[in-house]
């Protein structure tokens, strides 16, 4: 059992290596939909308008407002919860945060100069220049903001991270090859370190995980069919 948490930056292919670290190793994958729609059952729904997606729900409290400490202490009860059950592939802001010093986690950042960011979201998203660098920018500043005002640590200090990548360097799939590596000498680890066993979690937080992943492996098993 392992947990692999990924911090990336617009345009790094974070999303991609994400996918296919969990599909290769059958882990879940927990990113900003999976956690959007658990923190919305746990009792954020109370405006249909504002929660009618995961991304209205995350562009709603990840800027300041009176309701983001909240949603920063139910987040971190989240990732710990997520971590918890274990066999997972966490692609989030600040997942790494809570779950440092864990010897079954792999706290991993990406990273890539931002003209080749740049260059692949005019690609993969078909945006014009202007439009990918302002996307860069303001990505970028928000994901770090969250991390820094969420959890006090900043993503930019390698020294919160087991493993950096550079995905101008490193192809996708070599990254994504790396990771799976990784996660596997991670699971014959037999360090004294406190591992994720020992997290103590909020059971009815615990209970919505699990039946969020139930929830999505069901979907997955009826598309195949």
């Amino acid at each position: 059992m392992a947990v692999i948490t990924i911090f990336r930056q617009a345009g790094d292919g974070g999303r991609y290596i994400a996918e296919k670290v969990a599909q290769a190793l059958g882990y879940n994958l927990f990113d900003y939909g999976t956690a959007g729609r658990i923190l919305v059952q746990e009792g954020f729904a109370t405006a249909p308008k504002v929660f009618k997606s995961a991304t209205d729900f995350w562009d709603r409290f990840t800027r300041v407002g009176p309701e983001r400490d909240e949603v920063h202490v139910m987040f971190r009860s989240l990732i710990l919860a997520t971590a918890r059950n274990g066999n997972v592939v966490m692609l989030g802001r600040g997942c790494f945060a809570p779950l440092q010093g864990l010897s079954d986690v792999l706290n991993v950042r990406l990273k890539a100069p931002i003209p080749f960011r740049i260059n692949r979201l005019k690609e993969t998203r078909r945006l014009t220049t202007e439009e990918a660098a302002a996307h860069v920018a303001k990505t970028d500043a928000l994901v770090a903001d969250f991390a820094r005002d969420s959890h006090g640590l900043s993503p930019d200090d390698i020294n919160y991270f087991d493993l950096v990548i550079n995905t101008d360097k490193v192809p996708l799939d070599a990254a994504a090859r790396i990771l799976v590596d990784a996660a596997g000498a991670l699971s014959g680890n037999r360090s004294e370190k406190p591992s994720t066993a020992t997290l103590e979690v909020d059971p009815v937080m615990a209970k919505d995980v699990a039946d969020e992943f139930e929830r999505i492996a069901h979907l997955r098993a009826e598309t195949k069919r």
